[in-house]
């Protein structure tokens, strides 16, 4: 390679610099658009990002959520990164718009180390949910689903967007999703409250506000 520059006139250095970038932009845009090009760049993509840990809320309440946490387990390994880390699970009181009664729901949250961007791995996400049955047309927003992948953190990552709030905005008011937070992040600190997932446990608790957890379970796999 040193050979090769000291061969070169400055401009075709340049050159070679130039066209490596634009390649590298044509591969990322492609991974954007279609999920196979996403599954073959992807291996070589991450080896030039350092990862960083990704948490995610899983729940649904229709069909039979622990299978489907174990099929998207996989998947999520296979173009988001690898799940590091998974909690126990939650089975919770369905949280309605009008007092309905539905289904408890599974949840729980997974730790993924990942070199993927915010808006990619989001992408992702709603790629997995549809591909298990998820309706998420607006009329449905209240109703009962096979699967919910919500992404929580990315890091310490602050995004606001039309499409994607980081942290989740409202991630701080569920105990369905502090609580595993906690157990598997417990000193992660929110980057905008300034707390640690166990203390916004503890203030959780004591602060009286509707409890939906209902048990705690392991998850088998």
């Amino acid at each position: 390679m040193t050979l090769f520059f000291h061969s070169c006139r400055p401009e075709h250095v340049y050159g070679c610099f130039f066209g490596a970038a634009c390649i590298s932009r044509v591969f990322l845009d492609l991974t954007r658009i279609c999920p196979v090009v996403t599954k073959a760049v992807y291996p070589l993509h991450a080896m030039t990002k350092p990862p960083q840990a990704a948490l995610i809320a899983f729940g649904g309440n229709l069909g039979d959520p622990i299978v489907t946490l174990r099929r998207a387990l996989p998947m999520i390994e296979e173009v988001v990164g690898h799940v590091a880390k998974l909690s126990s699970l939650y089975e919770t009181k369905a949280l309605t718009l009008r007092g309905e009664v539905h289904a408890n729901y599974i949840n729980a949250v997974l730790e993924v180390s990942t070199t993927r961007e915010p808006e990619e791995i989001l992408a992702d996400l709603l790629r997995i949910e549809h591909e298990l049955g998820r309706d998420r047309s607006p009329d449905k927003r209240w109703e009962p689903r096979t699967i919910d992948l919500d992404l929580l953190f990315v890091g310490s990552r602050v995004m606001n967007t039309p499409s994607l709030q980081l942290p989740h905005p409202e991630l701080f008011k569920r105990d369905f999703v502090v609580e595993p937070l906690a157990e598997i992040a417990g000193a992660f600190t929110h980057p905008l409250l300034g707390k640690t997932m166990r203390e916004l446990q503890r203030e959780l608790a004591e602060s009286g506000s509707q409890r939906f957890v209902m048990r705690i379970f392991p998850f088998e796999s």
